[in-house]
């Protein structure tokens, strides 16, 4: 071979190698300038989501306020109605009210007048037999946030028995933050609380039950005579609209189940709390949000107040206020 053949072969690699060179820098470069537009893009649907979301939970207040004027709260209510998807720049919205006061409130169980946290810790009992769990579990949720060291004698579990796990801890001894620490409560699995997660909540405590919206099962907690049929008469469907406490339990009564005066106590026909549920989204992503809002009636001390914002898909069906609020540290 030639040395003017085997020169042309040389110079034929390096434009080759050139070529390949530049190939890789292209791709670098294009890549780089995608990754920097994705970034770039959900920098921008994050802040518009953020923008959304506050604007629906601004929205859920006027609801609420407008719905201020009722005596009652009920699941036929404005609040109650959703807002339909609504097409918007980028992608879809839609929103939702849930009352948090027709859910089994955790913190009630340690209230401080203590004949009134003993019947909220029998409720509990009789809650977890209507869902059909071991109602020795409400010994450990108890002493999960009592605090004062004792173990329950039906099944409770106190600091030696988390620290003695394969990954110890203490028990919280404190109000529930958020519903999901049920997770971390001894006998509580997946299962349990995949079944606990739709009727309980955790708020500040010393909250009422609002007849009006409470599930099936929490009605069921109030007398362990109250099969779900009796439940459905007061819940009428979800369409009660019941004035007041005797008016509902009325209808038990006519079936000869009376409630004493003394376990009526912590019921009620009006609601507090409420959760506003945002469900936005931008370029097929979802932005879920909640909101945690207290309303109050009259004086200086009545209107709106959210006490908790989330961002992003979480079990939202229990927050509790983690500010100095009624109690709670």
């Amino acid at each position: 071979m030639s040395l003017a053949h085997r020169q042309r072969g040389v110079a034929l690699i390096i434009a080759l190698l050139a070529v390949a060179l530049a190939v890789i820098l292209i791709a670098a470069l294009l890549d780089r300038g995608e990754l920097a537009f994705a970034r770039t893009r959900n920098v921008l649907r994050g802040a518009q989501a953020v923008a959304y979301a506050d604007g629906l939970e601004a929205y859920a207040a006027q609801v609420l306020i407008k719905d201020l004027d009722e005596r009652i709260d009920t699941r036929t209510d404005i609040w109650a109605l959703p807002l339909p998807p609504q097409d918007v720049p980028g992608g879809r919205i839609s929103a939702s009210l849930r009352d948090l006061n027709g859910c089994f409130n955790l913190n009630n169980l340690i209230v401080a007048d203590a004949a009134l946290a003993g019947l909220w810790r029998e409720r509990l009992r009789r809650l977890l037999t209507a869902l059909e769990l071991d109602p020795a579990l409400a010994g450990a949720i108890t002493d999960w946030v009592d605090g004062d060291g004792n173990v329950d004698t039906s099944g409770g579990a106190e600091d030696p028995a988390y620290l003695a796990q394969s990954v110890p801890y203490r028990a919280a001894n404190r109000p529930f933050a958020h519903v999901s620490e049920l997770r971390l409560v001894r006998g509580i699995d997946g299962a349990a609380y995949a079944r606990l997660l739709p009727e309980v909540c955790a708020l500040p405590p010393g909250t009422r039950l609002n007849l009006n919206t409470a599930t099936t099962a929490v009605l069921m907690s109030l007398d362990s005579r109250i099969t779900p049929a009796l439940a459905g008469r007061v819940s009428l469907d979800g369409q009660a609209r019941w004035s007041d406490v005797a008016a509902a339990l009325r209808e038990w009564e006519q079936q000869g189940i009376v409630i004493a005066d003394l376990d009526r106590r912590g019921l009620g026909v009006a609601s507090s709390y409420f959760l506003a549920r945002a469900d936005i989204v931008l370029d097929d992503v979802p932005f879920p949000a909640s909101s945690l809002i207290e309303r109050r009636a009259g004086g200086a001390a009545g209107g709106i107040r959210v006490l908790m914002r989330s961002r992003g898909a979480d079990d939202d069906l229990g927050f509790a206020n983690l500010l100095q609020h009624d109690g709670m540290r």
